[in-house]
């Protein structure tokens, strides 16, 4: 058998129209984040953990021990008696970090927040992980781009990992902290780590789609492949599609079988699919653009590899 053969059948056709989408899937349980309940002042960021609603701080804030949530600026530097690495907890005095190996800090006292500087070059994906030592620290972290605009943020279970893909070359910041979304005070060692960095390979947008051809039915397609680099990583592909072919996608079982969310050059907001699945058919409606998203629903970094077919 061939590895890109699909070994069995959960999904036999799928259809699209222009507009429409697929409403094959089951009912999503209701988020608690909807309605959005969170309305305290820069607090009003709602996060759905495991079915309950926790309020975090805004994009451009920071929360702080009283559980306000504090504008982050480069005047905001408050600097705390006891913290060997001071004064490093404003984006202005982040400290440079590279990947020649660990760096080992503390978040000390109670509200204490480390930032770091990667000095980004164009293209290039950074992975960054914490892992604390002894004590109660359940770490957070957060990453700025070069114009200091959040970018993403992930919490610790206890260990976190995040990464990041840099648009242009300048200094990405990160910021290590103890996590909102356990209310308990915490503070304790930590170690993290800077992953060397790799390019990515895909783009991660519509207009960064690699762009390819469907092989005719029965002959030797080409094997398209590709890497999740981080847990949120997402690898865009695009090719051309006919009114009434049908279109057929299939993943190699032996490497990562990313979820896959697909749509159409006349809306690139709603995808018509999303689905994760050896293989995934779909008849064309009219002929346009399909444009498919892969990545992983449970952030792992994996290889993968696809060939795609056109039935007319």
């Amino acid at each position: 058998m061939h590895p890109l053969t699909p070994r069995f059948v959960l999904l036999s056709a799928l259809f699209f129209a222009p507009g429409c989408l697929d409403t094959s899937q089951p009912t999503p349980a209701k988020n608690p984040c909807e309605p959005n309940p969170c309305t305290q002042a820069n607090k009003t960021t709602c996060a759905n953990d495991n079915g309950q609603a926790v309020c975090l701080c805004s994009q451009g804030t920071l929360p702080r021990p009283n559980g306000t949530c504090e504008a982050v600026t480069n005047a905001n530097c408050p600097e705390h008696p006891g913290d060997s690495a001071e004064p490093d907890d404003c984006i202005a005095r982040a400290a440079p970090l590279d990947a020649t190996g660990t760096r080992t800090q503390g978040i000390e006292p109670v509200g204490d927040y480390d930032f770091f500087r990667i000095d980004a070059t164009a293209r290039n994906v950074y992975v960054l992980t914490v892992t604390p030592g002894q004590g109660a620290l359940l770490p957070r972290v957060d990453v700025f781009d070069h114009e200091g605009k959040w970018i993403r943020a992930k919490d610790g279970n206890p260990g976190v990992q995040v990464g990041f893909k840099a648009r242009v070359g300048a200094p990405y910041t990160v910021r290590v902290s103890h996590s909102p979304r356990d209310p308990s005070p915490a503070t304790g060692p930590y170690t993290l780590q800077l992953a060397p960095p790799v390019q990515d390979d895909h783009g991660d947008t519509p207009q960064e789609a690699t762009g390819l051809v469907p092989a005719p039915a029965g002959t030797s397609a080409t094997i398209h492949s590709g890497r999740i680099e981080y847990g949120q990583d997402e690898d865009y592909f695009s090719f051309p599609v006919v009114l009434n072919a049908t279109y057929r996608i299939e993943f190699d079982t032996t490497r990562t079988v990313p979820t896959l969310a697909a749509f159409i050059r006349e809306n690139v907001k709603d995808p018509f699919l999303t689905v994760q699945n050896s293989y995934v058919e779909f008849r064309a409606a009219s002929s346009t653009t399909v444009f498919i998203d892969l990545y992983s629903a449970n952030e792992t970094p994996g290889a993968y590899a696809f060939r795609v077919f056109e039935y007319r």
